[in-house]
Parts: C-alpha cells; structure tokens; sequence
C-alpha cells in the first residue's frame, strides 16, 4: 500500500498542500526564530554557523548581510562563495537551490510560492510552489524579482529592477519587466562570428521549441474536441485568418513572406498530427 504523503513533502514537491499543517506551523514558527537570531549577530563567524544550521546546504566563503526573511530555510542551499547584500527574501515554499560564486544585490526577492488561479481552491488554503535554480557565477542587481519554476544558467547577469518571469540559458545579460535578453556574454571573444550567430540560433531555437510545445498541447485538445464533435479538420477560414494575423504581428516587411511561409509549414504538420489523432 502506498504510503501518504506529509503536507511538509507535498509542499516541497510542488503539490497543492495546506499551510495550515501543524508540522509547518511549527516550521515556520523555528524558521522566524532562527531569523531573529541571524539578523541581530553581529558577529559574522557566529553569523554564519547560524545560517548554515538553518538552510539545507551550504558552501564555503558564504557570506550574507542582515536582514535575511526566508519561510524555512531548510529548503535553501547554497554553493561556495555566496554572497547577498542586505535584505534578501527567500520564499522557500520549495527548494531555491544556488551555484557557485552567486551574488545578490540588495532586496533581491525569490518566491517559489504561488497559489491557484481559481478563487475557491486559493480561499480554501491550498498552496503550492514551484523551484528556483540559479547556475554558477549569478549575478543578480539589486531588486531583482525572480518569480516561482524560473530556472537560469550559468554566468547569467540580471539587471537591476528586473522581475524575472522564465527561464534562461548561460552567459547571457537579462533585465526589464518582464525580464528578456538585453546582449549575450562572449566569454571567448576570438570565437569566429558565425559560430557566434550559430549560437545564438541556438538559443532562440530552445525559446521556439518551449512555445511550439505550449502551441501542440493546445492542437491536442483541439483535436480531442474535433473527433468527439465529428468536425472536419480543415477550416480554410480559421487558417486564412491565422495567416493574416501572423503577417500583422511581423515588424520587418522584409521577413513577411519567409514567416507566412513558416507558419503555414506548422499548421500543415498540425493538420497531419490531427489526421493521427482523429483515428
């Protein structure tokens, strides 16, 4: 027989749990205390014990500036040579899990934490979270937002102000709001420039890929609707108007063909998956 799960371990997986669970009332009751005890050392060796009795992990050479707020701490961790200025937020709901040689400007805020979009699950006390993983050498600007599942690679920049709402690749600068890439970071400059292009084909591919599968699970329900209602999957109309608004959306008049083309090539292999489906 399986076992249950605790409300402590659904919360750290990511599941709907209650806060209200007297295990994390007493967790966050610890958590709060420990708090008050880090920010008021004043000595940075013993400063430093506390943190690393409280968070999951950490590295050597980490060092962080009072005040600190997090929710348990026992979901930080932490790699060598952390540094954050002062007034970090850690919503650790799930687990925030950070490289190497990590630095935080002032009032950098990390929230796993969400909640349900439907009112009636929300005002039932159900939560739930996603995780946060920054790579090595992350540089976060004071103020920074980086909001619940964002993940960033290694090297990554994150300007001052940003709120960072998706995932991003290595070496590369970010910032605004919503965050997006503001240049890449070459760290071989003598790299020939068409293995730089290439790469940066590469990384725009990883962003298509992402929204081309967001795209297919909407064609999936499409077609479950189509077969149960027995409605052909050709509609000329709808398709000529996806291609009218696809061509309104291009800037660059130069690119309008090459796009209609495109797209016209994604809703022809989204016809032949609905084809699959249907039988």
């Amino acid at each position: 027989m399986e076992e249950m799960k605790s409300e402590r371990q659904k919360m750290i997986d990511g599941e709907l749990y209650f806060a209200a669970d007297p295990e994390l009332v007493t967790a966050r009751k610890f958590a709060r205390e420990q708090m008050k005890l880090i920010n008021r050392e004043e000595d940075e060796q013993v400063r430093r014990q506390l943190v690393e009795e409280t968070f999951g992990s950490t590295g050597t050479g980490s060092y962080i500036e009072p005040t600190i707020s997090f929710d348990y701490g026992f979901n930080i961790h932490v790699g060598k040579n952390f540094y954050a200025n002062f007034n970090s937020i850690f919503l650790d709901i799930c687990p925030i899990t950070i490289g190497d040689n990590c630095m935080f400007g002032p009032n950098a805020q990390l929230y796993t934490a969400t909640h349900p979009l439907h009112p009636a699950k929300r005002n039932s006390g159900l939560e739930y979270g996603k995780p946060i993983t920054l790579g090595d050498n992350v540089w976060l600007g004071g103020g920074v937002v980086i909001t619940p599942g964002v993940k960033l690679g290694d090297n990554v920049v994150v300007a001052a102000g940003a709120v960072v709402t998706k995932s991003f690749p290595d070496n590369c600068v970010i910032g605004g709001n919503p965050a997006k890439v503001i240049k890449e970071i070459e760290l071989n400059e003598k790299r020939p420039a068409l293995t730089i292009q290439r790469d940066k084909i590469n990384t725009i591919d990883k962003q298509i890929v992402a929204l081309l599968e967001e795209r297919m699970d909407v064609v999936e329900a499409i077609a479950m609707i189509k077969k149960t209602s027995d409605t052909p999957i050709l509609d000329v109309s709808r398709e000529q108007e996806v291609l009218t608004k696809i061509e309104s959306y291009v800037n660059n008049n130069m690119y309008k063909e090459v796009i209609k083309e495109t797209y016209q090539g994604i809703m022809d292999a989204s016809k032949q998956y609905q084809q699959k489906k249907m039988k």
